[in-house]
């Protein structure tokens, strides 16, 4: 990616990198297998997930302003693989050279199950059973949900530390962006009924009008929580897992300027823009960087994501790095495959049906992509359920054939349909 500093007057520009609900582990359910020591199982790049990134940063020199991690550090609670994946975050970050790393707080990440029954084998022995579901995460260091490189005394990270967790919500701030991160895990106790579900109870809400006060709107604005926001349904899992007043947050986001929000949970990869008829924020689920997928329902994928966003006039635009994962072949760029996020996939596109009647009156066809886009800029910022639509659209109604290079899936030249 470009380096960030070289923008056009008047847009901020900033590249995060994405991971997903990691899902560190010591003996099952996830690619990123470690020791009891915390170090990775193994280093081979095309084994481990992790090694595989570390061999991928390198080989192409990736950076990034900021890593973003939407929750589940951890595998079902574990205090070893909360703490030896949140190191090797901080230890990405520094590879990628970072300024900030920043992680909301996942279902995997807190001691969401009762601990009763713990309790009575052993009440003295197991007395640590009894300590809040976010003891584990207040005690990790650096502190968690933030690292900025310059804290080098690890003050600020304590006092974002305490804020974080008092308030639910926490605003970290730089030259060209800010990142609120939101405790969708806030409520969580130790009763069944909440280990699933995500919320943004009323105090969040008056901490939050409270911190988008402090917002610069021609700063690029990014949102980070670990449950979607508004309802995500996949192939035959529930949709009930969404943030409880998710929008009402969202509402605020779109009152105060142009936001992307990031969410994990689902494990599976989706671009949309929030529901509503206003200048909605852009909702990004990102899938998970190694759980296996095998055991998940729906078309999903282990991904890895670079992301360059841009705030124009005009509002948010950005376009994804991506890459998928798969033991014995390691990282990939993936490859367009329905609605899911590909290498090359981008948003910013906001009037669907005009780009539609806008291609629809080229003239002078057979026209390569390049020189569509040339004159229909927004063709090549549709997120990829509107471009798979856009293509649809245009072969019915319009009988007009986009050709698609077999190789990589790139959209190549725009032509009438024969007959």
């Amino acid at each position: 990616m470009e380096d960030a500093t070289e923008q056009e007057e008047g847009t901020a520009e900033a590249v995060f990198a994405i991971l997903g609900d990691p899902h560190f582990t010591e003996e099952h359910g996830s690619h990123l297998k470690i020791k009891k020591g915390g170090e990775l199982a193994s280093n081979a790049p095309n084994t481990n997930p992790w090694a595989g990134l570390y061999a991928l940063i390198s080989s192409q020199g990736l950076k990034a302003d900021a890593i973003l991690c939407p929750g589940d550090i951890a595998f079902q609670s574990s205090a070893i693989t909360l703490s030896a994946g949140w190191k090797h975050l901080v230890d990405l970050g520094g590879r990628m050279n970072c300024e900030h790393v920043v992680s909301a707080t996942g279902n995997h990440d807190v001691t969401s199950r009762s601990q009763a029954e713990t309790l009575k084998k052993a009440v003295i022995r197991n007395l640590k059973a009894g300590y809040g579901p976010f003891e584990q995460l207040k005690c990790l260091h650096p502190p968690y949900p933030s690292v900025t490189l310059s804290d080098t005394d690890h003050r600020q990270g304590r006092d974002h530390r305490v804020r974080y967790f008092g308030a639910g919500l926490l605003l970290v701030t730089a030259a060209r962006y800010q990142i609120l991160i939101v405790n969708s895990c806030s409520e969580h106790g130790h009763d069944e009924f909440e280990h699933e579900r995500g919320t943004f109870p009323p105090s969040a809400v008056d901490e939050l009008k409270a911190a988008l006060e402090q917002c610069d709107p021609k700063k690029i604005s990014v949102a980070i929580m670990h449950h979607p926001p508004e309802s995500h349904t996949q192939d035959g899992a529930g949709a009930h897992d969404f943030v409880d007043n998710g929008q009402e947050l969202l509402k605020l986001l779109a009152n105060q300027g142009d936001w992307l929000v990031v969410h994990g949970h689902k494990h599976e990869a989706r671009l949309v823009q929030a529901s509503g008829s206003g200048l909605q924020p852009i909702v990004f689920g990102a899938a998970s960087l190694a759980i296996h997928i095998e055991a998940v329902k729906g078309t999903v994928r282990n991904q890895f994501y670079l992301l360059k966003v841009r705030l124009e006039p005009r509002g948010l635009t950005g376009r994804f790095q991506t890459w998928d994962w798969s033991t014995g072949r390691g990282w990939e760029p993936a490859r367009p495959d329905g609605d899911g996020i590909y290498d090359g996939a981008a948003f910013g596109a906001r009037d669907v049906g005009r780009v539609i009647t806008d291609i629809a009156a080229l003239s002078s066809l057979p026209m390569d992509w390049s020189e569509v886009i040339l004159q229909v800029p927004d063709a090549d910022l549709l997120p990829p359920e509107a471009r798979n639509q856009v293509r649809e659209r245009l072969r019915s109604r319009h009988k007009l054939h986009i050709h698609v290079d077999s190789r990589d899936g790139r959209w190549t030249k725009l032509e009438r349909a024969a007959l």
